[in-house]
Order: C-alpha cells, then structure tokens, then sequence
C-alpha cells in the first residue's frame, strides 16, 4: 500500500470527522434555537350551538343540537387558545335588605386574596368603580355557532340528517338498523363581544372538510332513547373534529383583530389583583402593563350602550409573584402620577420563558 493511498485515506477520514463535526454541530445548533414565544388563553363565555333535529326513520326525531353543545364545551375546555368560564368573578350579594358586592373564586384563590390583603393592610371585599365594574365581569368573547347540515349516507337510498334545504326525508327507509359509509357536517362558529354583540371573528367548516369514512351500523331504536348512543359511535368523532377546527379558526380570527387582555380585580397598595391564573396558563415573572381607559357610553356608564375604550398610556406595570386557579398577583414595578382603576385593562408587556416543569412535559 503506497504513500499516496495512505495520504488520499487520512484526507478521506479527516473529510468525514469535519462532515460529522459540522453535523453534530448543527444539531446542537438547532437544540439551541429559543422555544417558540408563550402565549395566554384568552377567557370567553359559550353562548350556543344551534342546531335542527335529526329525523329517525320509522318516526322520531334525535336532538343534535344537545350533542353539540355538549361536545363544544369539551373542545374549549381541552382547548389550548381559550380558558372557558361558566361565571362571573363579582356576584351581587343582599345582606339585610343591603346589596353589596362579593367574590365568587375558588377556595384557593379566596385564601390567597386574604393573605394578601392582610400582608398590605387593605380590605379583602372589593370596592368598585361604576365605570369600570360592569367590565370585570366580562369575558373576552362570546362564543356561540350553529351546524348548517349532518349528513350520514349509507349504501343505495341510504340518507340520515339535514341539510341547508332542511330535515332529509327518510318515509322511504325501512328496519332500525342501516350501514353508514360516510358522514360530513358543515357549521359556522362566532365569537362575538360581550356587551356590543359586533362580531369579532367568525369560521366556517364546510362538509367537504368534514367528510369521513365511519363504516358503522347506525341503530335507529339506541339513538331515539338519548345521547349517550351518540357518543359511543365515529360521528361523535367527526362532529369533535370539525368543532375543533372552527374553535381554532376563531383564535385565528381574534388573534390578527385583538391583542390579549384582561382585567385589574383588586387593588392591594403595591400589589395588584388580576384576573387569569393558572386558567390562562400566567406564570410567575410575567409582567403586564395597566390602562386607565376612558369608556364611551351612549348614556349612563354601565347602563346603556357601550361604545368601547381607549387607552394612549400604561399608568402602571407589574410583575407576577403568585398565580392562582383563576387570579393573578402582581407587584407594582413602575407607575405613574395616576393610580390604576379597578377594571383597568391589562395587556402584555413581557411573558417569561417557559417553567422547567412544563418545558420537560
């Protein structure tokens, strides 16, 4: 074996030490690049699906728009864009014949209220402002849709549900059980504001994204008792699948139109009390900046119609030291001359990075 095979062989071996090199470089590299920006749920209420019933062959109807609803408080509940709330977060309160006001949060959150309170000698019961306190009980948006069609289609003949044009006519079908091949569904969903009603975004999932082959036996008298048949078929995962989508297209709508925000809850001196917690996924370190906004009504604050708010300036920021199930606590970092409202609106002005705990997940 020569010389000069043996220098071309360590020139190939060097080649591919430096190919391996540049490799595993590149992969570490790319184990560096930062994790992808943290984003907050955004709190909303649901309205309601609506829905025509199914009509059953041999007689009887299935009420579809009860599954639908059901089906779309679980898509927002696992949702990763929307912390779904079943209640407001200040509830009116009569104590011998006197109203007042009180909170109504979890035991967790209310303990940590009062240790706050306590550690900046304030009172733990909220005093509102009447401009602003209609505001803290709302929710980002409102959500609600309807399905415009359901359509489950079978062998030759075999056609089950509505369509825009209404209930499909099943008098031609006979027997209680009947082969299903595809179904597909269209609906449109909407997230609309919570006291305006103006639309804030809208999507619509159509039955050529919906269609699915299911391939099961539909049995007529199980789906007449109730829901629960429903539920242990595919088209419970087909409806699950186009909810999913129209939820999703509704963040996309809210987020290009309107930036995350919510609201002061309570004022304790240096700290402040915001709504969203673990709910929205805060984490300690997040910091946010308050706005003082001037709301536009048509007549008295709070009882006629809202116009909306604006705000140039944050009067104050803070930083978040301990995150509740469904509140927030923050210390003041900066402010200005002007203290903040309850009510005040609240957007962000950093998210700190992921926790090691839920990086590792």
């Amino acid at each position: 074996m020569g010389p000069q095979y043996k220098f071309l062989k360590n020139v190939l071996k060097a080649g591919m030490l430096c190919s391996v090199a540049g490799m595993m470089m590149g992969n570490q590299s790319c184990q560096e690049q930062p994790a992808a920006q943290r984003e907050l749920k955004r709190i909303v209420e649901m309205s309601k699906m609506t829905s025509p019933a199914i009509t059953l062959p041999q007689g009887g109807t299935f009420d579809f728009q009860y599954v639908a609803n059901q089906q779309v408080y679980a898509v927002l509940q696992n949702s990763d864009h929307f912390a779904l709330r079943y209640g407001t977060p200040v509830v009116p309160v009569k104590t011998s014949g006197v109203e007042t006001k009180a909170l109504r949060v979890s035991q967790n959150d209310s303990q940590m209220l009062k240790v706050s309170a306590l550690n900046n000698g304030v009172s733990e019961k909220p005093q509102y402002s009447k401009e602003a306190e209609c505001l803290i009980n709302l929710p980002n948006a409102r959500i609600g849709g309807s399905v415009n069609a359901f359509e489950m289609i079978g062998g030759v003949g075999v056609q089950i549900g509505f369509n825009a044009a209404g209930p499909i006519d099943v008098s031609g079908l006979t027997g209680l059980g009947f082969d299903i091949q595809w179904a597909q569904l269209d609906l449109s969903m909407m997230a609309t504001h919570p006291l305006t009603a103006g639309l804030l975004s809208a999507a619509n999932v159509n039955a050529k994204q919906t269609k699915t082959n299911v391939k099961f036996t539909l049995n007529v008298g199980a789906f007449s008792v109730g829901p629960s048949a429903y539920y242990q078929t595919p088209l419970a995962k087909v409806t699950e699948k186009a909810l999913i989508s129209g939820v999703n297209g509704l963040y996309d709508g809210l987020k290009a139109k309107e930036e995350w925000y919510s609201r002061v809850l309570m004022d304790h001196d240096t700290d402040l009390v915001i709504l969203g917690g673990k709910n929205v996924g805060t984490q300690v370190g997040d910091q946010f900046n308050i706005y003082n906004e001037l709301y536009y009504w048509e007549g008295d604050p709070c009882a006629s119609k809202y116009y909306g708010g604006a705000a140039t300036n944050p009067v104050a920021s803070i930083e978040i030291y301990s995150v509740g199930d469904e509140i927030s606590f923050g210390k003041v970092i900066s402010q200005t001359d002007e203290n903040p409202v309850l009510g005040a609106k609240v957007k962000i002005l950093k998210l700190a990075p992921e926790t090691t705990a839920q990086s590792s997940k």
